[in-house]
Parts: structure tokens; sequence; C-alpha cells
């Protein structure tokens, strides 16, 4: 019988294999990682440069010279700014926890390999496959406040709809109902695979035990979930800051400056106002201040479970 081979021969089996594998390691790797290195640092380094530009393209067609950080200063001293940090944090802040909650009841509430389970999870995932400029018109159609269906199902059980984007509020909770429609199916999507992930084994030992339902998930379930739903709600997070065309499609930014969110002011001042400069700063104060959040997310997330 030919005797195994010793763990020394191993060990030197596999460092045959890392010398053999590291030159086609350096063809493959290093030219991928130099081409994503400059795709994404040229764009950053540009944009750094107009940020302390004065440049308004509509005054001229190159930048007009260095102002230092007087682009900061100016739009750290812009109330529709601040309007728009304001708004962001409140739509985002109120899609996030309703997308979660609902997306984890969903989640629990659609298991199972039935048909019929596996088809109300389709229909429930429809609305992510939609892009979002086609979402935020058709809810712009039925959130209309004279021929909207959502108004006419409310005055059908004797509620008087309100006018959703004619109003700051109707219009911030429009958008909020918008986003928690087209993306609480990625979290149901997340949520379920997760669910499905977690050992019968557990579960089975807690009801021998004698553990409720609801001890079971607070006590077993949510910890092994919870560092899949930080994650999920940083995806979230990002997903929500950077929205720009289903606000675009359903308000407008408006009425006002009611739902200017930090992206649709970049925006506004960018190729609307064309002030390149302000917008260069505008979009690395906003860079920080989602960089700012999401790392508050992962300094949550060090906690022990």
């Amino acid at each position: 019988m030919n005797s195994p081979p010793s763990t020394k021969s191993k060990k030197a089996n596999s460092g045959w294999h890392r010398r053999h594998d590291l030159p086609w390691l350096v063809i493959f790797v290093i030219p991928a990682f130099i081409i994503v290195v400059a795709v994404q640092f040229y764009p950053l380094a540009y944009s750094a440069f107009l940020s302390v530009q004065d440049w308004v393209l509509t005054e001229s067609q190159v930048p007009k010279g260095f102002v230092g950080l007087d682009n900061f200063a100016k739009e750290l001293s812009d109330h529709i700014f601040w309007r728009a940090v304001r708004n962001s944090i409140w739509i985002t802040g109120g899609a996030l926890i309703l997308e979660m909650f609902l997306g984890v009841c969903l989640a629990y509430l659609t298991m199972g390999s039935s048909w019929r389970m596996r088809a109300i999870r389709t229909l429930l995932i429809l609305p992510m496959v939609i892009a979002p400029v086609a979402a935020g018109t058709l809810w712009r159609i039925l959130l209309n406040s004279r021929a909207g269906l959502v108004n006419h199902v409310l005055d059908m059980i004797g509620i008087k709809g309100p006018e959703w984007l004619a109003t700051a509020d109707g219009a911030i909770v429009s958008v909020i109902m918008l986003d928690t429609w087209q993306w609480t199916p990625f979290v149901l999507l997340v949520v379920g695979a997760a669910i499905a992930s977690i050992p019968a084994d557990l579960l089975e030992v807690a009801a021998i035990d004698g553990a409720s339902r609801w001890k079971t998930f607070l006590h077993i379930e949510l910890p092994l979930l919870m560092p899949l739903l930080l994650l999920t709600l940083v995806f979230r997070m990002l997903e929500s800051l950077l929205s720009l065309d289903s606000i675009y499609s359903l308000t407008f930014g408006g009425p006002g400056y009611s739902t200017y969110t930090l992206t649709y002011y970049i925006y506004t001042l960018g190729l609307r106002s064309f002030n390149f400069g302000a917008a260069a700063a505008s979009s690395w104060i906003f860079m920080l201040f989602a960089s700012f959040s999401i790392g508050l997310v992962f300094w949550f997330q060090r906690k022990d479970w």
C-alpha cells in the first residue's frame, strides 16, 4: 500500500503551486487592478480639482481660477443645501425603517417551498424589477389628487384623500412610499435566503426546550441574521441616498424645495445651473456624509450580538 503523503511534502507542493501561479496572477490581476484604480481615481481627482475652482459653464468654457474652500463655504451656508440634507435624512430614514421591518415580516410570512409561497414571492418582487423612472411616473399617476386611484379608493371608504404631491409633507410621504414599495422586495429576498440557511437543528432544540416562537426568533434567529441585516441596511442606505431618477419622475424636487435631496440638489447645481465648482464641492460633502453614515453602521456591526 502507498503511504499517504507527509505534511512536509504537502506544504512543499502547496508552495510550488503558489510560485507556479504567481506569474499568472500578475498577468491577469494586476492589469485589472490598475484599470479599476484608474477608472475610480480620475473622476475623484477631477472632481476634487473642480471643487476648488470657480467654474460656471454659462459664464466661461474653462475654470476661471483657484478659489480655495470658497465653494465649500458657500454650500455650507446655503439654506437650500441644508434643506436637502434634512430631506435626505427624513426620506432615507423613513424608507429604511419601513423596508427593513416589512421585508423581515414578509420573509417570515412567505417561508416555504410550496408553489403558493413561490408564486407569492414572485409577485412581491415585481416592483423591484421596474425601472425607477417608470415607477415614479406610475406613482405620480396613482397619487394624482383629482383622478388618482389612491384617492379614489380612499373616497370609496369615506376618507378624503390628501393633496399628495401638492404639499411638502405629502410629497415627502409619497417619496417614502415609492421607495418602500419598490425596494422592500430586496430586503425580502436577502432575509428570506438568510432564514433558509439557519440550521433546523437549532430551531428544533429550542422548541424541545420549550422556547416560544418569539423567544426563538429573538435569541437564536435574530443574532444569526443581524450581520446580514446590517449589510442589507448599508446597501439600502446607499441606494436611497443616491436616489435621483425616482424623485425626478415623481415630484421633480417639489413642491418648492420640499423633496430636494442631496443628489437632486447636486444634479440641479451641475446640470441645470451648470455651476460645476459648487456641484463638485457639494458632491464631496455628500460623500463625507454618506461615508460617516455607513461608518456608523459598520461600527454598530462590530457589536457582539
